[in-house]
């Protein structure tokens, strides 16, 4: 029994994994049934066994982009109470750091994160999808939490103005390293910023 849970498991893993791809290079348009039956490397039906309808397949791979996206907000909140653990004050340069490495981490899963951004575009018909990729998922809520413990150990305004104003800029910056450019020095535009915030 466990083990044909496991192959389930893989086999959806492997479908969303698929679907991503296929939106990330063709857009949301050329996701079917088929075409990620095709891109998965798997029998013919497969994808319609695990996910009958295409809003079903749209929904695992909502889930999936939406599970890694968390994970990383949670392994970032764990760096920052490592760093919370300390007791010298968190500097601007050591938090811009750490923001940047989040971003670097998101941007580098480079189709996730053009998959995510096509299907933000394309879910207005389907709010309850478009939910976990935006400001309402779970990894949104997690991103405030951390980002007002940061500004606050740093001594920053850390209002929930302030809180936004950093998530949106962090969001931002992932959608410019991933589709405009590869090579800016994401820490110096946020330590320009955090330290701006000062004079705010």
């Amino acid at each position: 029994m466990s083990s044909n849970v496991a192959s389930g498991s893989e086999r959806r893993e492997a479908i969303a994994d698929s679907g991503i791809r296929i939106i990330a290079r063709d857009g949301v348009r050329a996701l079917t049934h088929r075409a990620v039956d095709r891109e998965a490397g798997i029998p013919q039906g497969s994808t319609s066994y695990h996910a009958k309808t295409r809003l079903a397949l749209v929904e695992l791979i909502v889930d999936a982009l939406a599970g890694r996206s968390k994970a990383d907000a949670e392994e970032l909140a764990g760096s920052l109470n490592t760093t919370f653990e300390c007791e010298h004050r968190l500097g601007v340069e050591e938090l811009a750091a750490l923001i940047a490495g989040l971003v670097e981490t998101l941007a580098f899963r480079r189709d996730d994160m053009r998959a995510r951004y096509a299907l933000i575009l394309e879910l207005d018909d389907a709010p309850h999808l478009r939910a976990k990729l935006t400001a309402e998922s779970e990894m949104h809520a997690i991103a405030q939490q951390v980002t007002a413990s940061a500004l606050t150990r740093a001594g920053l305004p850390h209002s929930d103005a302030h809180v936004e104003a950093l998530v949106a800029l962090t969001d931002s910056l992932v959608f410019y390293r991933t589709a405009i450019n590869e090579t800016a020095s994401l820490q110096t535009i946020l330590a320009a910023y955090l330290r701006g915030t000062t004079l705010t």
